[in-house]
């Protein structure tokens, strides 16, 4: 289950247990520190007082507002893979959710099915063989890196090192700069190969942040995060990241490529056994 459909599901629950067993965490959970400690949420707090939400943070927290403790609240939206065992963790240590309802929301009977297809496939795991999952994640980075019909040339990347004065947007070095995707290429994060979501980065940056969200790497850094954003809102870049449907799809596609696969080596396995 994505994490935000997780949260989403446990909303209700966790202000149910504000409003029954402790009225004091609700003013925990919109203190900015408190989130950071407990859900590294970096730079908004689990919620916030509904009124009090600047029109330019509105996109930061979900649409619905929920009444506690004679509160009215919005949700933060801003949740990705990297958050999802704190929030499991927090759930956990205030009762919130059992281990046994947890393990069943975040396991489908189609993601049980797809995961039984993976061990069978596991089964006649060899030596230096190339996992499935390696096949599957190029599948899905090369769908992301294809979606919409954006163009853009080399003179657009030299405007955006331009906007970036031509250094590392994560560190400031003007070292070795490559291209790099603030939002990763993959199935969790969803980035895309736009001109919007690529920066510069210095060989060391780009190293060290990997597959982690831009947000995540960058940690407190909340300047360089305002910078990184600032420039995508001026390419257009919308993120996909709290886009459900399309997450549905690439965990189809996901699915599909294991299934492709497992159909054609039992084929072939039944050919060689004739």
């Amino acid at each position: 289950m994505k994490i935000g459909k997780l949260v989403h599901l446990f909303i209700p629950k966790i202000f149910a247990y504000c409003e029954k067993h402790d009225s004091k965490e609700l003013n925990r959970l919109m203190d900015l520190d408190y989130s950071k400690s407990t859900f590294h949420l970096s730079s908004y707090p689990f919620c916030s007082p509904s009124p009090k939400i600047l029109k330019e943070q509105s996109i930061r927290y979900w649409a619905d507002e929920f009444d506690v403790l004679n509160k009215t609240v919005r949700v933060c939206s801003q949740w990705t893979i990297a958050h999802k065992e704190y929030f499991v963790q927090y759930l956990l240590e205030k009762g919130i959710a059992t281990q046994t309802e947890l393990q069943n929301e975040f396991l489908s009977s189609e993601e049980y099915v797809a995961k039984q297809k993976q061990q069978a496939l596991r089964k006649n795991s060899r030596f230096k063989n190339s996992a499935i999952g390696n096949a599957q994640n190029l599948f899905i980075r090369n769908i992301l890196s294809h979606l919409g019909n954006e163009n853009f040339t080399k003179n657009d990347w030299e405007e955006t090192k331009q906007f970036f004065f031509n250094s590392c947007a994560y560190c400031g070095s003007s070292d070795s700069l490559e291209i790099e995707h603030a939002i990763p290429i993959n199935k969790k994060n969803m980035g895309e190969h736009r001109l919007g979501n690529l920066v510069p980065s210095c060989k060391s940056c780009n190293k060290r942040k990997a597959s982690k969200d831009f947000r995540d790497f960058l940690g407190e850094n909340e300047g360089r995060i305002q910078k990184i954003e600032l420039y995508m809102k001026s390419r257009g870049y919308a993120s996909l990241e709290t886009n459900e449907q399309v997450a549905e799809l690439l965990e189809m596609a996901y699915r599909e490529v294991a299934d492709v696969a497992a159909r054609y080596i039992t084929i072939i396995n039944r050919v060689l056994e004739k």
